[in-house]
């Protein structure tokens, strides 16, 4: 549907999930607004502040952002969602920070869910199974007290779901229809207990 909002929250991926899935967008003719509600990497063209933002032809795909050093953007000043949802067909929100790292419980701050959200995509990355936690984990404290496991103790498949489930976990401040990827698959097979 158009005029709908997508937040991506979690590790492992959700900025190359967050342009991959632009570009097939794009490719089907929505016009496409990617933006942030913590911080992202500045891309290297087609950024916008809110009041510049020029008008959306099909197949469209730009950025809304303001500089905040260190190569990134945040959420644009003055950024209404409601009147963007009037602009753009698809609005794609990186709405949590991992620092590039496959596995993260937010923190108290965390994630930052635009109340316009119409559906919550949770991301972790998958090749963080069988590794030590303090060696794959954005805030390992956090990390370890979440799944009451220390820093040397291996990630297993029932962490990540225990994560991706959790309304501790990614499913925090999550108002809305939810679905899960975990990024980075070596199409092993799993068995679900969910």
């Amino acid at each position: 549907e158009k005029g709908q909002l997508i937040a991506v929250v979690g590790a492992g991926g959700k900025t190359t999930m967050i342009h991959m899935l632009a570009k097939e967008l794009s490719a089907l003719g929505y016009r496409v607004v990617i933006t942030t509600t913590t911080h992202m990497m500045q891309p290297e063209r087609d950024c916008y502040e809110w009041e510049n933002m020029p008008k959306l032809q099909p197949g469209d795909v730009i950025y809304l952002g303001t500089e905040c050093g260190n190569g990134k953007i945040t959420k644009p000043t003055g950024l209404s969602f409601s009147d963007l949802k009037k602009r753009a067909d698809i609005i794609l929100v990186e709405a949590d920070g991992s620092k590039k790292m496959p596995l993260k419980v937010p923190a108290e701050h965390e994630p930052v869910i635009p109340t316009e959200t119409d559906l919550v995509i949770g991301v972790l990355g998958y090749n963080c199974v069988g590794k030590c936690v303090k060696s794959v984990s954005h805030r390992v404290a956090d990390v370890e007290t979440f799944l009451q496991k220390k820093g040397e103790d291996l990630v297993t498949v029932e962490d990540l779901m225990e994560i991706s489930f959790h309304k501790k976990g990614l499913l925090k401040h999550v108002e809305c229809p939810y679905r899960i990827i975990w990024n980075r698959w070596n199409h092993e097979k799993i068995a679900w207990n969910r």
